[in-house]
């Protein structure tokens, strides 16, 4: 489960998501979550916990989710 943010960065998380929301349907949560981070330097914060209630309040305004910061490197082919 995620660790309770402060109201003031919760408040943040929500104005983001709001502003995005309405620029874009498709919303970063790697990126947002960079953003807030840089923002609010709170380091007993886990970026994990931010991302989940990020994605959490993407999704109930209706945009769809995008993990762009989470992408697996393709496995290389072994040579012959």
């Amino acid at each position: 489960m995620p660790e309770r943010l402060s109201d003031d960065i919760q408040r943040e998380v929500e104005a983001t998501i709001r502003l995005k929301a309405s620029e874009s349907r498709i919303l970063d949560v790697h990126t947002t979550v960079e953003e807030i981070r840089l923002r609010h330097a709170v380091p007993e914060i886990r970026i994990a916990d931010v991302a989940v209630i990020v994605a959490r309040l993407a999704a109930q305004y209706g945009c769809a989710v995008e993990l762009s910061g989470q992408r697996a490197e393709p496995h290389s082919k072994p040579s012959a």
